[in-house]
Protein backbone atom coordinates (compact mmCIF):
# COMPACT_ATOMS: atom_id res chain seq x y z
CA UNK A 1 0.00 0.00 0.00
CA UNK A 2 2.92 2.36 0.50
CA UNK A 3 3.60 2.45 -3.23
CA UNK A 4 -0.08 3.12 -3.90
CA UNK A 5 -0.08 6.16 -1.61
CA UNK A 6 3.21 7.38 -3.05
CA UNK A 7 1.63 7.33 -6.50
CA UNK A 8 -1.43 9.16 -5.19
CA UNK A 9 0.81 11.80 -3.64
CA UNK A 10 2.66 12.23 -6.94
CA UNK A 11 -0.66 13.16 -8.58
CA UNK A 12 -1.64 15.89 -6.11
CA UNK A 13 -0.47 18.63 -8.46
CA UNK A 14 -2.82 17.28 -11.12
CA UNK A 15 -5.66 17.17 -8.59
CA UNK A 16 -5.26 20.89 -7.87
CA UNK A 17 -5.52 21.64 -11.58
CA UNK A 18 -8.49 19.32 -12.06
CA UNK A 19 -10.69 20.95 -9.43
CA UNK A 20 -11.57 24.24 -11.19
CA UNK A 21 -11.82 22.63 -14.64
CA UNK A 22 -13.95 19.71 -13.45
CA UNK A 23 -16.21 22.08 -11.53
CA UNK A 24 -16.62 24.21 -14.66
CA UNK A 25 -17.57 21.13 -16.65
CA UNK A 26 -20.24 20.13 -14.14
CA UNK A 27 -21.64 23.65 -13.97
CA UNK A 28 -21.79 24.04 -17.75
CA UNK A 29 -23.46 20.64 -18.15
CA UNK A 30 -26.18 21.54 -15.64
CA UNK A 31 -26.81 24.86 -17.35
CA UNK A 32 -27.06 22.93 -20.63
CA UNK A 33 -29.92 20.94 -19.05
CA UNK A 34 -27.99 17.70 -18.64
CA UNK A 35 -28.81 15.89 -15.41
CA UNK A 36 -26.29 15.50 -12.60
CA UNK A 37 -26.42 11.70 -12.96
CA UNK A 38 -25.62 11.82 -16.70
CA UNK A 39 -22.83 14.36 -16.21
CA UNK A 40 -21.15 12.45 -13.38
CA UNK A 41 -21.47 9.15 -15.26
CA UNK A 42 -19.86 10.83 -18.28
CA UNK A 43 -16.86 11.83 -16.13
CA UNK A 44 -16.64 8.31 -14.71
CA UNK A 45 -16.83 6.54 -18.07
CA UNK A 46 -15.56 8.92 -20.76
CA UNK A 47 -13.01 10.60 -18.45
CA UNK A 48 -11.58 12.97 -21.06
CA UNK A 49 -11.93 16.64 -20.23
CA UNK A 50 -11.58 18.14 -23.70
CA UNK A 51 -13.97 15.60 -25.20
CA UNK A 52 -16.49 16.14 -22.43
CA UNK A 53 -16.50 19.91 -22.89
CA UNK A 54 -16.96 19.42 -26.63
CA UNK A 55 -19.77 16.92 -26.05
CA UNK A 56 -21.61 19.28 -23.68
CA UNK A 57 -21.22 22.21 -26.07
CA UNK A 58 -22.43 20.13 -28.99
CA UNK A 59 -25.43 18.94 -26.97
CA UNK A 60 -26.20 22.56 -26.14
CA UNK A 61 -26.21 23.35 -29.88
CA UNK A 62 -28.41 20.27 -30.49
CA UNK A 63 -26.00 18.88 -33.07
CA UNK A 64 -26.64 15.39 -34.50
CA UNK A 65 -25.31 12.61 -32.28
CA UNK A 66 -23.22 11.20 -35.12
CA UNK A 67 -21.30 14.47 -35.45
CA UNK A 68 -20.84 14.56 -31.67
CA UNK A 69 -19.43 11.03 -31.72
CA UNK A 70 -17.04 11.85 -34.56
CA UNK A 71 -15.87 14.99 -32.74
CA UNK A 72 -15.14 13.03 -29.55
CA UNK A 73 -13.27 10.34 -31.48
CA UNK A 74 -11.10 12.87 -33.32
CA UNK A 75 -10.22 14.71 -30.12
CA UNK A 76 -9.21 11.43 -28.51
CA UNK A 77 -6.97 10.28 -31.37
CA UNK A 78 -3.98 11.35 -29.28
CA UNK A 79 -4.64 8.41 -26.95
CA UNK A 80 -3.44 6.03 -29.65
CA UNK A 81 0.02 7.63 -29.65
CA UNK A 82 0.04 7.84 -25.84
CA UNK A 83 -0.88 4.17 -25.50
CA UNK A 84 1.91 3.12 -27.86
CA UNK A 85 4.43 5.20 -25.92
CA UNK A 86 3.14 3.90 -22.59
CA UNK A 87 4.02 0.38 -23.70
CA UNK A 88 7.60 1.13 -22.63
CA UNK A 89 6.30 1.71 -19.08
CA UNK A 90 3.52 -0.89 -18.81
CA UNK A 91 4.95 -3.54 -21.12
CA UNK A 92 6.38 -5.77 -18.37
CA UNK A 93 3.12 -5.87 -16.37
CA UNK A 94 0.57 -8.71 -16.76
CA UNK A 95 -2.13 -8.05 -19.32
CA UNK A 96 -4.91 -7.37 -16.80
CA UNK A 97 -2.76 -4.74 -15.08
CA UNK A 98 -2.04 -3.06 -18.41
CA UNK A 99 -5.78 -2.90 -19.12
CA UNK A 100 -6.44 -1.32 -15.72
CA UNK A 101 -3.75 1.32 -16.23
CA UNK A 102 -4.84 1.99 -19.82
CA UNK A 103 -8.30 2.94 -18.53
CA UNK A 104 -6.73 5.78 -16.53
CA UNK A 105 -4.21 6.94 -19.11
CA UNK A 106 -4.78 10.66 -19.73
CA UNK A 107 -2.53 13.54 -20.73
CA UNK A 108 -1.56 14.36 -17.15
CA UNK A 109 -0.74 10.82 -15.97
CA UNK A 110 1.10 10.17 -19.23
CA UNK A 111 3.27 13.26 -18.68
CA UNK A 112 4.08 12.18 -15.12
CA UNK A 113 4.94 8.62 -16.09
CA UNK A 114 7.15 9.61 -19.00
CA UNK A 115 9.28 11.93 -16.87
CA UNK A 116 10.37 9.51 -14.15
CA UNK A 117 11.93 6.07 -13.76
CA UNK A 118 9.80 2.93 -14.06
CA UNK A 119 7.71 2.17 -10.98
CA UNK A 120 5.52 -0.63 -9.68
CA UNK A 121 1.91 -1.31 -10.64
CA UNK A 122 0.53 -0.09 -7.25
CA UNK A 123 2.38 3.22 -7.71
CA UNK A 124 0.81 3.87 -11.12
CA UNK A 125 -2.56 2.63 -9.86
CA UNK A 126 -2.48 5.13 -7.00
CA UNK A 127 -1.68 7.93 -9.42
CA UNK A 128 -4.51 6.98 -11.78
CA UNK A 129 -7.12 6.43 -9.06
CA UNK A 130 -6.28 9.78 -7.43
CA UNK A 131 -6.66 11.66 -10.73
CA UNK A 132 -9.88 9.85 -11.64
CA UNK A 133 -11.53 10.43 -8.27
CA UNK A 134 -10.58 14.11 -8.28
CA UNK A 135 -12.06 14.59 -11.76
CA UNK A 136 -15.31 12.83 -10.89
CA UNK A 137 -15.53 14.64 -7.54
CA UNK A 138 -14.89 18.04 -9.12
CA UNK A 139 -17.59 17.33 -11.72
CA UNK A 140 -20.06 16.42 -8.96
CA UNK A 141 -19.30 19.66 -7.09
CA UNK A 142 -19.79 21.64 -10.28
CA UNK A 143 -23.17 19.98 -10.83
CA UNK A 144 -24.29 21.25 -7.43
CA UNK A 145 -23.06 24.79 -8.12
CA UNK A 146 -24.09 24.99 -11.76
CA UNK A 147 -27.37 26.83 -11.34
CA UNK A 148 -25.80 29.31 -8.90
CA UNK A 149 -23.17 30.64 -11.31
CA UNK A 150 -23.81 33.11 -14.14
CA UNK A 151 -23.27 31.42 -17.51
CA UNK A 152 -20.84 34.13 -18.65
CA UNK A 153 -18.47 33.13 -15.82
CA UNK A 154 -18.07 29.71 -17.41
CA UNK A 155 -17.44 30.70 -21.03
CA UNK A 156 -13.67 30.68 -20.43
CA UNK A 157 -13.57 27.02 -19.35
CA UNK A 158 -13.24 25.25 -22.72
CA UNK A 159 -10.61 27.61 -24.25
CA UNK A 160 -8.73 27.59 -20.93
CA UNK A 161 -8.64 23.80 -20.86
CA UNK A 162 -7.12 23.60 -24.34
CA UNK A 163 -4.61 26.31 -23.51
CA UNK A 164 -3.54 24.40 -20.37
CA UNK A 165 -3.17 21.16 -22.33
CA UNK A 166 -1.06 22.90 -24.97
CA UNK A 167 1.21 24.71 -22.54
CA UNK A 168 1.67 21.57 -20.45
CA UNK A 169 3.31 19.94 -23.48
CA UNK A 170 5.77 22.72 -24.33
CA UNK A 171 8.76 21.11 -22.59
CA UNK A 172 8.05 17.64 -23.89
CA UNK A 173 7.27 18.47 -27.50
CA UNK A 174 9.74 21.22 -28.36
CA UNK A 175 9.14 23.26 -31.51
CA UNK A 176 6.14 21.28 -32.71
CA UNK A 177 3.96 22.54 -29.88
CA UNK A 178 4.53 26.15 -30.87
CA UNK A 179 3.18 25.39 -34.33
CA UNK A 180 0.06 23.88 -32.73
CA UNK A 181 -0.33 26.95 -30.48
CA UNK A 182 -0.08 29.24 -33.52
CA UNK A 183 -2.66 27.18 -35.39
CA UNK A 184 -4.96 27.23 -32.35
CA UNK A 185 -4.78 31.02 -32.04
CA UNK A 186 -5.36 31.48 -35.77
CA UNK A 187 -8.40 29.20 -35.76
CA UNK A 188 -9.90 30.93 -32.73
CA UNK A 189 -9.47 34.35 -34.34
CA UNK A 190 -10.91 33.21 -37.67
CA UNK A 191 -13.84 31.23 -36.25
CA UNK A 192 -14.85 33.28 -33.22
CA UNK A 193 -17.61 35.02 -35.19
CA UNK A 194 -19.35 31.63 -35.61
CA UNK A 195 -19.96 31.34 -31.86
CA UNK A 196 -20.14 27.83 -30.37
CA UNK A 197 -19.95 26.22 -33.81
CA UNK A 198 -16.67 28.05 -34.36
CA UNK A 199 -15.33 26.66 -31.08
CA UNK A 200 -16.12 23.11 -32.18
CA UNK A 201 -14.47 23.70 -35.57
CA UNK A 202 -11.40 25.12 -33.82
CA UNK A 203 -11.27 22.04 -31.58
CA UNK A 204 -11.29 19.74 -34.61
CA UNK A 205 -8.59 21.80 -36.31
CA UNK A 206 -6.30 21.79 -33.28
CA UNK A 207 -6.81 18.04 -32.74
CA UNK A 208 -5.85 17.28 -36.34
CA UNK A 209 -2.84 19.62 -36.20
CA UNK A 210 -1.64 18.06 -32.94
CA UNK A 211 -2.04 14.54 -34.35
CA UNK A 212 0.14 15.45 -37.35
CA UNK A 213 2.75 17.71 -35.75
CA UNK A 214 3.20 16.04 -32.36
CA UNK A 215 3.87 12.48 -33.37
CA UNK A 216 6.08 10.68 -30.86
CA UNK A 217 9.67 10.53 -32.05
CA UNK A 218 11.48 7.23 -32.09
CA UNK A 219 14.30 7.06 -29.60
CA UNK A 220 17.80 6.71 -30.99
CA UNK A 221 20.70 4.94 -29.38
CA UNK A 222 24.01 6.86 -29.15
Amino acid sequence: MQEFWRGAGRALGVVVGFLPIGMSLGAIAIQTKLSSAVTIFMSMWLYAGASQFALVEAAKQQLPWLSILITVLIINLRHIAMSLSAQSVYGHFPRWQRWVLAAGLIDETFALEMTEEARSFPYYLGMHVCCWLSWVGATAIGCQLGLLLPERWLQFALPALFLCLLLANVRRQGRGIWAVVAIALALVLMLQSFGSTGILLAILGVAIAASVLLRPQASTQP
